[in-house]
């Protein structure tokens, strides 16, 4: 675990020199095993995947990061007050064109649903690699003639069928979906139910709660730039953060507990 971690600190280096966006992320135990499965089906090809968190636990951070490892580039939406399905159908165009000539990695929360339909389209692309009456007519003109060199290069029939159908395969083989939905609430099972693409075509990453060993290495690394005198001091403070941070998780948990019982 150890080794794993200098070299996902390596890793991290890399994306933060060539990113706009640098992230500050520490390497505990179960933040290394999380990224070591998204790495791994960053590189199966159909491999998508399906991260169970409550926001805050890194889903979104360790995906960019095993997309960079790889050199993948990682697509994602931008939700504006004005952004409609029209907006999420050329978004989705614009990562199925790039999947065509190379791997890539599309990142979508639960926070981005502005219409249940999203969810739709996504089944669709997890399902078949494609969406029913996506593409207009020019996008389809720009298909047919991308496709035609690959395809003849390949020894395949040009005909407008088999050229969208390689389309479509390449597309299924580059895109690597990964979506982050958070547990909690009626919404998680209903979507689960109306979408079945969502576990049948995915591999399920559940986020649990930290442990208190990553709490304190959290804590240590915010600590290591401050000078606290003797060193004794300074790991008091870090075993006093995890366990402060644990004792209001589970004053939470038993305030809850004791508010369900007093509406019953």
């Amino acid at each position: 675990i150890a080794k794993s971690g200098a070299k996902f600190d390596e890793y991290l280096m890399d994306y933060n020199l060539n990113t706009t966006q640098p992230m500050n992320l520490v390497f505990f135990s179960d933040r290394i095993l999380h990224l070591s499965r998204l790495s791994r089906l960053t590189t199966q090809p159909r491999g998508n995947a399906l991260l169970v968190g409550v926001g805050g636990s890194g889903r979104q951070s360790l995906v960019r990061l095993a997309a960079g490892m790889w050199g993948f580039s990682c697509q994602s939406i931008e939700i504006t007050r004005t952004y409609d399905v029209v907006a999420f159908h050329d978004d989705l165009k614009r990562f199925m064109f790039e999947a065509v000539e190379k791997p890539v990695v599309f990142l979508f929360s639960d926070t981005q649903i502005v219409k249940e339909s999203f969810l739709e389209d996504i089944n669709n692309v997890l399902n078949t690699g494609e969406v029913p009456n996506l593409f207009d007519d020019n996008d389809q003109g720009q298909i047919i003639n991308s496709m035609r060199p690959i395809c003849q290069a390949a020894g395949l029939p040009l005909t407008k069928v088999a050229l969208y159908s390689y389309f479509v395969k390449r597309v299924r083989a580059n895109s690597h979906l990964s979506i982050c939905m958070s547990p909690l609430g009626e919404a998680f099972r209903t979507r689960l139910r109306n979408f079945p693409s969502l576990v049948n075509n995915c591999t399920i990453d559940y986020f649990a709660a930290w442990p208190e060993e990553a709490l304190r290495s959290v804590a240590k690394n915010t600590l290591d730039t401050i000078d606290m005198g003797a060193d004794e001091v300074k790991e008091g403070i870090v075993q006093m953060c995890g366990r402060i941070h644990q004792s209001v998780e589970h004053a939470s948990v038993r305030y809850l507990d004791e508010q369900d019982c007093e509406a019953a």
